[in-house]
């Protein structure tokens, strides 16, 4: 067995791996261990926690939201990846896996709109702004625009009572990793990483 560790940015993306990445990735060998940053992730905290996950784990990876990352100026999410992997020497680089989530965890629920209704006891005029919303930005991954209309900020506008770290979790498990990958391919490629780890 690999054991991985995947520094999270919080509670609601450590929830998702305990309950269903590490699941899923022990039928491929690896044994996942969530390490929350408890937010306001920039590339100087980054750094920080760097060198003790790689002093503890044969493998590393992040899960951190490309919304909201502090300092990030003008660089792309895969400029912002790059600069994950630089922080830590050539040697140890082969070892870790960054990643950056388009553009937040809740990105993901937009790929299973029915389970987010029904989880959340919605109608169907909510599911129908959930669908809507993907069709005009393209993909999940791309339902973004400013801060009023950030993934996470339409979960609370379309359900009252969404708790990120309750329900987030909870709607990815019930849809299935394997729905969420299949309308989410960013996130479907890092997962695919982490099964090749071995």
């Amino acid at each position: 067995m690999t054991r991985l560790g995947i520094s999270v940015e919080g509670a609601t993306e450590r929830e998702f791996v305990s309950r269903v990445l590490r699941p899923h990735l022990a039928a491929f060998g690896v044994t996942v261990t969530a390490i929350d940053l408890r937010g306001n992730v920039s590339l100087d905290k980054i750094r920080g926690v760097l060198p003790a996950l790689l002093g503890g784990f044969e493998r590393v990876s992040t899960f951190y939201d490309f919304y909201g990352f502090k300092g990030r100026e003008s660089r792309s999410i895969e400029q912002l990846e790059a600069a994950i992997g630089a922080l830590v020497d050539e040697d140890r680089r082969a070892r870790l896996v960054p990643y950056v989530q388009r553009y937040e965890f809740e990105a993901l629920l937009f790929g299973a709109p029915q389970q987010a209704v029904d989880l959340m006891g919605g109608s169907a005029a909510q599911l129908e702004a959930m669908q809507q919303a993907v069709r005009q930005a393209g993909s999940p991954e791309l339902v973004n625009d400013s801060f009023e209309t950030s993934p996470s900020h339409r979960m609370k506008k379309h359900f009252s009572g969404y708790d990120k770290k309750l329900h987030g979790p909870e709607i990815v498990a019930l849809a299935g990793l394997a729905t969420i990958r299949q309308e989410c391919p960013r996130f479907d490629a890092w997962v695919s990483k982490l099964e090749q780890l071995v």
